[in-house]
């Protein structure tokens, strides 16, 4: 993100919209990767694998300041049906193309960058 009076967005990266669109492509993606299967039904699972943002912070300041940074973190739970490692391969890929691929992510407003 970039720090900027929020009366003036367009000179901001807001980092919080950034890490919104970013959580949102993630969960997207690991969902698509890693899909609820019949044997979770089979022995009667309450829930299929999933991935959760759990906490958020962001850089302290005034309400009318964009924020340079935010960290989210969670955790990925997975069904025994799920290999572990591979599955970590999975999401770090879904995170570096992310990374690469930063620009394609969706913005919030004609000021949201």
């Amino acid at each position: 993100g970039k720090l900027f009076h929020s009366g003036l967005p367009h000179k901001a990266v807001n980092a919080l919209e950034l890490c919104n669109a970013a959580c949102a492509e993630l969960q997207n993606r690991f969902y698509k990767a890693v899909p609820p299967c019949d044997e979770e039904k089979k022995w009667f699972f309450q829930t299929p694998s999933t991935l959760k943002p759990t906490q958020v912070r962001c850089s302290p300041g005034s309400q009318n300041q964009i924020p340079p940074w935010v960290e989210i973190s969670g955790d990925i739970r997975l069904t025994p049906f799920y290999d572990v490692v591979e599955t970590k391969k999975v999401v770090e890929e879904i995170v570096k193309d992310m990374n690469e691929n930063i620009t394609s992510l969706p913005t919030f407003g004609p000021m949201s960058k």
